[in-house]
């Protein structure tokens, strides 16, 4: 255990800590173009410094860096598995085959609901970044064949990418939020389905009124591109139902409340299988695209965009940065940095609904001052922990509190790595896509809404003693056996 600090830990040395990191990440991210590694382990020696001229010791701070670090480690084989399982379910053919049957509807009225809804269908596998990088391009390039307006279309394919990021039990983001609240991801991905699904269908509802009144007309070059599209589709890939197997086994688990990590490597057994048996390929290549990924060679410049994606090293990047955020805030937390700047925040809510609304503005905050998601969703969720479990919130709950906002606000900030990287793939700006990615703005309100009106009435508010980690020493100090994902 550390040392007692020789100073008192106060407000103004957590937000020293948090504001030269914003400052550097800042600088980095959006002056240099950096990724977001390096300003992290800047962070991490910003924040071990201040805690060691309050009188820490370094093994305090080292310690602090390891619990937090320790505390990522089920996240870390979880997202191995997730690369795996993207880049076998591509070759065995179950990710095309959920691209093929949308792009059978596409029309030009009905192109606004569908790229947002099909773009949604296959975040859940990819995750947002997979989703735009792959079938949002496709869209956007039939977008400009149809004469629909870009900005709409890309706000329809950032808006459908970031139900995943609530949703998917696939996806980095509530798998990282799942870790820091103690509970399954599963569990977290459940909770607020409803909610999701409703703000889904009224976003969904929007864009077919906006599409009904686009003047556009089908054209035949928009046509011939989807057409082009489907039949490199069924040329490369044994197209049909059974290749859906892997998809309905995992629909499963997650009814069954199998933990994440088998339930990941069942279904990615079974896509192997399926890669073998129904799309002719041999076992070691099939193992090779579970490590590094499928590299697409059909000559169809769109379909080997689409569909060169997955494998363990695909997610060594976003390992390193859930690695680096973790140390920083384990640092944080165990120096009691973290603490000095929540208790004069939340000493003066007056309300459950008053502490959602402050988690929520403080996931879109972060996501402003540190331009990346991952310290975003890991800063709030540190932040607000301990007053949610005081007021006897179940920790699925708080966590997706958290999510809702840090989770997906990200893709709506210009200097944000999340929006540079949608720009990027897109070619959209973040100005133009913004105000068209609905779901990204109108599910934070949904929760602010839910949580300020019927918060007891939705059972998210419980006795502290009822949950199982209401008083109990943050993550960071405390046990990791727990059944689920983390």
């Amino acid at each position: 255990m550390q040392e007692k600090a020789m100073k008192e830990v106060k407000f103004r040395h957590g937000v020293l800590a948090l504001g030269l990191l914003a400052v550097v990440m800042f600088a980095c991210v959006v002056g240099l173009g950096a990724e977001p590694q390096i300003p992290l382990v800047i962070g991490c020696a910003i924040a071990g410094g201040i805690a060691m001229y309050l009188g820490y010791t370094w093994d305090a701070v080292l310690e602090g860096m390891v619990k937090g670090i320790t505390d990522s480690l089920e996240a870390v084989l979880i997202l191995m598995a997730i690369g795996m399982l993207v880049g076998v379910w591509i070759q065995s053919g179950t990710v095309p085959t959920m691209i093929y049957y949308g792009l059978k509807v596409v029309s030009p009225q009905l192109f606004l609901p569908i790229t947002f809804l099909v773009t949604c269908a296959v975040g859940i596998v990819l995750g947002s970044w997979g989703a735009a990088g792959t079938i949002g391009i496709a869209f956007l390039g039939i977008a400009a064949a149809l004469n629909i307006p870009l900005g709409m279309a890309a706000g329809a394919v950032v808006a459908g990418a970031y139900v995943s990021e609530i949703i998917s039990p696939l996806v980095d983001g509530p798998n990282l939020a799942a870790a820091i609240a103690d509970c399954s991801v599963f569990d977290l991905c459940k909770r607020f389905l409803v909610l999701c699904l409703v703000t889904c269908g009224a976003c969904a509802g929007i864009y077919l009124l906006m599409g009904m009144n686009l003047d556009v007309a089908s054209t035949a070059t928009g046509a011939s591109q989807v057409d082009a599209l489907l039949v490199s589709l069924d040329e490369a890939y044994n197209i049909g139902p059974i290749t859906l197997i892997p998809l309905g086994v995992m629909i499963v688990c997650v009814v069954l409340k199998v933990p994440a990590l088998p339930s990941f490597l069942v279904a990615i057994a079974i896509g192997m299988g399926e890669a073998v048996l129904l799309q002719g390929s041999d076992l070691a290549q099939v193992v090779e695209v579970a490590n590094v990924g499928v590299v697409s060679a059909t000559g169809f410049e769109s379909l080997d965009t689409l569909l060169s994606n997955g494998g363990i090293q695909e997610m060594m990047s976003t390992i390193s940065i859930v690695v680096l955020v973790m140390a920083y805030g384990g640092i944080m937390q165990h120096t009691k940095l973290m603490d000095s700047m929540v208790e004069p925040i939340v000493s003066k809510l007056k309300s459950f609904g008053q502490l959602v609304s402050v988690t929520v503005f403080s996931g879109a905050l972060f996501n402003v001052l540190l331009p990346d998601q991952y310290p975003a969703i890991t800063l709030s969720t540190q932040m607000y922990r301990n007053e949610f479990r005081r007021l006897g919130v179940k920790n699925d709950v708080w966590g997706n509190i958290v999510n809702s906002s840090a989770g997906i606000t990200s893709v709506l900030v210009p200097w944000n790595t999340c929006a540079v990287y949608m720009v990027t793939v897109l070619g959209v700006s973040c100005v133009s896509y913004a105000p068209y990615a609905f779901f990204c703005y109108l599910y934070p309100l949904v929760i602010v809404v839910a949580g300020v009106l019927f918060g007891k009435k939705l059972g998210w508010i419980g006795a502290p003693d009822a949950v199982t980690h209401a008083t109990a020493v943050p993550v960071s100090e405390g046990s990791l056996e727990r059944e689920g994902a983390f």
